[in-house]
């Protein structure tokens, strides 16, 4: 009996010693101050998961499209592409999207977007955060011919820093392969300051 009583003791003793243990390491840690990290996820659940291509017949006696500068956010709906053999060809993916036709590509307009990118200074004062739904459109050229908030965070900070990440960069042309007069790619900017 009285080894039994040294056993519950010894166990009791090692239960205690582990909690609090436990306890200061996670004293510890809440009270450590996280650094902010940019967090850019490009996953959207529903729209856009597959890649959507579309061939639309030009009009009869349709005018050439005028240039648009890469500065100008247009409103959605309103075209501006290069016209091969009078059709559009466009399709529309998500900057992450895996296939393997598109992905060496979307990582450089990612990574071009990613250096752009910055958390608003006046935003994070005011302690904003949300996530932005963004399809922009480039033209055969690599020229931005379009950019279409799809969801706004609530916050126009965070909208406009969105924005001015999908404006700044200059992008390559699109590769012949694609065949394409314009990719529209979808993005989800999210803001979480931790």
């Amino acid at each position: 009996m009285p080894g039994n009583k040294i056993l519950v003791y010894s166990v009791a003793i090692s239960l205690a010693m582990h909690l609090v243990v436990l306890s200061l390491s996670g004293l510890i840690e809440w009270q450590r101050k996280k650094p902010l990290e940019r967090v850019m996820t490009i996953d959207l659940k529903e729209m856009f998961a597959a890649v959507e291509k579309k061939e639309t017949p030009l009009p009869p006696k349709a005018t050439p499209p005028r240039t648009q500068s890469p500065q100008t956010h247009r409103v959605a709906g309103k075209k501006n592409v290069a016209v091969a053999s009078g059709k559009i060809r466009e399709a529309t993916v998500n900057l992450n999207s895996r296939e393997s036709r598109y992905r060496p590509y979307l990582k450089t307009i990612k990574d071009k977007i990613e250096g752009a990118w910055a958390y608003p200074e006046k935003a994070t004062a005011q302690k904003e955060e949300g996530t932005t739904v963004i399809r922009f459109s480039l033209a055969d050229t690599g020229e931005l011919a379009e950019t279409t908030i799809l969801q706004s965070s609530g916050s126009s900070l965070l909208d406009e820093a969105t924005l001015l990440a999908v404006r700044t960069p200059h992008f390559e042309p699109l590769p012949t392969a694609f065949q394409l007069s314009r990719l529209n790619v979808v993005a989800t900017f999210e803001y979480r300051l931790e």
